[in-house]
């Protein structure tokens, strides 16, 4: 299993226990500040919880 910065440095994109790429995300559940993903992973069964926050905002035209 690799560790929790790894993981993230790897933008997610590889299974942290076995490093495969075959990963599957479901649904992405929000709540207040944070969004929440359950992944798996096909080659080991793996199973995890990605955890999203806000960083960030793009400004598009104001209506009116």
């Amino acid at each position: 299993m690799i560790d929790k910065e790894s993981y993230i440095k790897g933008k997610g994109l590889s299974c942290p226990f076995c490093e495969a790429e075959s990963v599957q995300g479901g649904f992405i559940q929000i709540e207040a500040s944070k969004a929440f993903q359950e992944m798996g992973c096909t080659e080991c069964e793996g199973a995890w919880q990605d955890v999203y926050e806000l960083i960030d905002i793009i400004p598009y035209k104001r209506e009116g």
